[in-house]
């Protein structure tokens, strides 16, 4: 598929938001990039969350909430230190990593926001929507479609081996989420990542003629 083939396929009026969701280790990013390598815009909700935390009113917030040891002395923020704070089991990380939440979600939705209005307006062939927890987040009805990743078990243990992590840490990044039933049912569309790269690319891209052509 050319994204050339793609773009002549779009009305030029239409730009289909496509949220991408899914257990930790599934594809996501594997799915967003290749669909952004055929033309879409990704917007990854992690990155821009992440240069917030270099705006100097988001650092001040955040010292004023969460004390004077998050800031380096050249005024930067220590993340190393923020992750020390926020990242923790206990009650006082947990409603730490709240605070931190209440100051970037609002900033991190306001700039998706833009963005989006911005690939509808330029007449982008299509958006696709990468947010953590985005059905637990709210995310859905800015959706067109959201896709679900789906792994084996088997297969799924082998990808999470390849990140380091275990069955407790997927546990434990797992226990704020919305069952795999409860993702599957506001899904419209479940990928399966049960073979090669190859194959979900092409699978990927199967899915995404058909939204096109239904636009």
């Amino acid at each position: 598929m050319s994204e050339g083939s793609i773009n002549d396929s779009q009305p030029a009026s239409s730009t289909p938001i496509i949220g991408i969701i899914g257990p930790p280790c599934s594809g996501k990013s594997t799915v967003a990039r290749h669909l952004e390598s055929l033309g879409g815009v990704w917007l990854n909700a992690d990155e821009i969350a992440k240069s917030q935390l270099d705006e100097p009113d988001v650092i001040a917030e955040l010292k004023s909430l969460l004390g004077d040891s998050i800031q380096l002395s050249d005024g930067s923020l220590s993340r190393s230190r923020l992750a020390d704070l926020v990242f923790g089991e206990d009650e006082n990380s947990l409603a730490r990593l709240r605070q931190l939440e209440s100051v970037l979600h609002p900033r991190t939705r306001k700039i998706l926001e833009a963005r989006i209005a911005d690939a509808k307006s330029d007449q982008q062939p299509f958006v696709i929507l990468d947010v953590p927890l985005l059905l637990e987040s709210g995310y859905r009805d800015t959706c067109d479609e959201v896709w679900c990743l789906q792994v084996d078990p088997a297969r799924h243990e082998e990808l999470l081996r390849s990140r380091g992590w275990d069955t407790d840490e997927l546990e434990r990044r797992s226990s704020r989420q919305w069952s795999w039933e409860r993702k599957r049912s506001a899904s419209t569309r479940v990928i399966p990542n049960n073979g090669t790269e190859d194959d979900l690319h092409r699978f990927v891209e199967s899915q995404l003629d058909s939204v096109l052509r239904s636009e």
